[in-house]
Order: structure tokens, then sequence, then C-alpha cells
């Protein structure tokens, strides 16, 4: 029965998903960040948390996209586990507040119950912050942690209850020559299916999602097709280039991107039909903690800089490389 409803079934659904999802829309996409962004300064709206800081002593670590599975074959994180959890250890450790920008559980090919108990170790890495120094936005593809009863049902076991699940977070910069804010938002803002009201979150969440999973469906994402991937890095970064006194830090797409591609100059982190010399530098992408090789990516916000880091494993030793850094105040002075 399973083969015959994949047979029958796989074909239409994949056309239904990627008409409403994998092709993102200018405008949906600006409108979405646009709405999203302006939340942050209303007390009574919790999709975005407004934090303030300043620039002398903020310390913020931003990691993205993990897509912790059931340790199977087909968990894209199994093989990055190590290096996450030493990454997290050391930063809490030195006092960073943790970030995690969503997509950190993926619930589009596991339950959320096979997920949680595989990794309850970078669970308990994650909690290890604190209430007060750690905060958690959903993606796509953990779009559950938008509803309240099961954030309160499936999460409590780590984190202290009531937590808030975020769309988004501000961070407002002080001690700089002019304002500057950091907008953190996982991404996927514009696509129809992941970004709409609580009655099609349920639907996607506990309808699509274990349709999916029945099915083994593998839909075309942004993370997964490189056209569409460099079109919504594009999109990112024109939307934030038009804001004032704003940086755009998102994931989503799996590709680590600094200052819009403008510092960043390895050739794979380029946007296409992007002259980097000649963009605003501020769109950054965590790139993800799911890479084949165990690597993964994020971003800092520390020491008055804003830096792209990797972790990886040489010699059976975690190790911290900084791929890029550029000076906050510095970056200011081209916005």
């Amino acid at each position: 029965m399973n083969r015959f409803l994949q047979y029958i079934l796989t074909r239409p659904l994949i056309w239904v998903a990627n008409k409403l999802s994998a092709a993102p829309d200018k405008e949906k996409v600006f409108t979405s960040l646009s709405k999203l962004y302006a939340t942050a300064t209303d007390a009574t709206d919790n999709r975005v948390k407004l934090l303030i800081d300043e620039i002398k002593s903020a310390k913020y670590i931003v990691f993205s996209d993990q897509h912790k599975g059931d340790k199977s074959t087909a968990d894209d994180f199994a093989n990055n586990e190590i290096n996450y959890i030493a990454a997290l250890t050391y930063y809490q450790k030195n006092k960073f507040t943790f970030i995690n920008l969503g997509d950190s559980e993926e619930l589009w090919k596991f339950s959320s119950a096979a997920v949680l108990q595989s990794h309850e170790k970078s669970m308990l890495a994650e909690a290890a912050f604190g209430d007060k120094k750690m905060y958690k936005t959903f993606g796509n593809h953990d779009i559950i942690w938008k509803n309240k009863a099961d954030v309160f049902f499936l999460l409590r076991k780590y984190f202290t209850m009531p937590m808030i699940v975020h769309e988004g977070i501000v961070l407002q910069l002080n001690g700089l020559a002019h304002k500057l804010n950091i907008f953190f938002t996982h991404g996927h803002q514009g696509d129809v299916m992941s970004d709409n009201n609580r009655v099609s979150t349920w639907i996607v969440a506990h309808l699509w999602m274990p349709i999916q999973r029945y099915l083994q469906i593998n839909i075309n994402t942004p993370s997964k097709d490189y056209l569409l991937r460099n079109k919504h890095n594009i999109m990112m970064s024109n939307w934030s280039a038009a804001q004032q006194n704003l940086l755009l830090i998102t994931g989503h797409t799996h590709s680590p991107v600094f200052a819009s591609g403008r510092y960043y100059n390895h050739p794979s982190n380029q946007i296409p039909g992007v002259n980097a010399t000649a963009v605003k530098p501020t769109y950054f992408n965590t790139g993800c903690c799911c890479f084949s090789d165990g690597d993964i990516t994020g971003i800092e916000v520390a020491d008055g800089y804003i830096r792209l880091i990797k972790w990886h494993t040489q010699n059976d030793k975690v190790e911290r490389i900084v791929l890029e850094e550029a000076s906050i105040e510095n970056l200011l002075t081209l916005l």
C-alpha cells in the first residue's frame, strides 16, 4: 500500500509543494520581511524579540539549519554533532548569547519524538545557555515550534517554560556613531506554505509533514536547489540594502554569505548576479550545521566585529576558524 500511494501521490504533491513554496517571489519576500521587521517595536507582538546591547559588550553566536534527525543514514546532522556540541560548549563557557535561527530539528523527514530522543546531547548543550542567554526561532522545517502547545509538551524536558519561540530577533546595538539594528530570522519569509497564519501553520506541521515522511517525498527547496538558493540570497541582499542602518542575518539556504558577498571572496560563496564591489554589505547568511564533511558554519557578533566562522575536526581535535571578519563600525560607514 505504501508503494502504491507513493506512486500515485508523489508527483502531484511535489508539484503542489514546489508551486506554493520553492520558487521565491520578490514581492512576497519583501512584504513579509518588512512586516515582520516592523513588529520589533510592538511590545504586544511576540513574533520578534527586541534585544538591546552595547557594541563593546555584545557577544552573540548564531547557528541555523542543524536539521537534527534520528541518527540514521538519512540524518544530515549526525556527522556534525561533535563539532556542534564542542562549539556550543565553547560559547557557553565564554558567556555568549546563542541564537538558534531555525530548522534546528528536521521535522519534514522525522518525527519530533525520534529527533529529540536521538539528539538529547545537543538539546542539553543548547539548554545549558539558560533562558536568558538562548533564543530560538523557527524555520520552515521546524515550524511546529510556532505552536505554543507543541513547544510546551515536546521541549519542556530541556527548556524552562513558558518558552517563546520567535519568528525573528532584532538586536539594537548602542555605542556606535549611528543607530544600527541587526535583524535575525530564518529566511523562509514569503514561503506560502510556511509563512502564514496559525491554521495553515497547523496544517503544514500536523498534516503535510507526516504525509511527506510517510511517502518519503524529497521537496525541492532553496537549500537543495542551486538556482533557487541564489535567487533567494539575492532577494535577501536587495531587501536589506533598501533598509536604513540594518544588517540582516538569515539561514535557510545553507550557503554562507558574508556582507552580501563583498568581503567573503571564495567563489562558491559569491552571490551570482551581484556585483560584490557595488552592493551595500548588509546581508549575512550563517550557512548550516549539516555539511556532509561534518563542518558547521555560523555568524559571531563579538568584540565590535561580525565574523563568519567554521568549526571542524582536524587531527581528532575540534577547531574554530575565522573565515572572514569586519569591524561593525567600518561596516556602518558603508550603509
